[in-house]
């Protein structure tokens, strides 16, 4: 009866307990110890700086962002300036989950920028995971 009950919610919730655990998190917000994480590439839309999400389900979105007063921007593990994010870089911005509703979208509170490079995408998963362990 349980394992019925288990399936019945899986197909309703759309949970499994054999869940994908890729790391690729392209397009999507998941949510981590009340940090909400999305990704996106860093463009100009309309004169205005932000991430372009390309949302795999739907359609893209933009959001605008600046960091909070203790926010701060990482590359490669390394601590770098807001300055040094380009145009095209490839970002995964940490918030706390809420978005202002103007035009365009702000996200809110944003605590932590990482840029990412294809190349270095796995490592600064894995020093972020070693961090948190510490």
């Amino acid at each position: 009866m349980k394992k019925l009950f288990f399936a019945a919610l899986s197909l309703v919730s759309n949970f499994s307990k054999y869940q994908d655990e890729s790391k690729d998190i392209k397009g999507m917000e998941i949510e981590k110890n009340s940090d909400f994480i999305i990704s996106g590439t860093y463009e100009n839309v309309n004169n205005f700086y932000g991430l372009n999400v390309t949302n795999t389900g739907t359609e893209d979105y933009f959001y605008t962002f600046e960091l909070d007063d203790y926010g701060k921007v990482y590359k490669s593990g390394t601590e770098v300036s807001f300055d040094q994010i380009k145009e095209g870089d490839k970002l995964r911005v940490h918030y706390d989950g809420s978005v202002s509703l103007v035009f365009p979208p702000k996200l809110n509170n944003v605590t932590k920028i990482e840029i990412l490079d294809e190349d270095n995408k796995e490592i600064e998963e894995n020093n972020e995971e070693n961090k948190e362990e510490k």
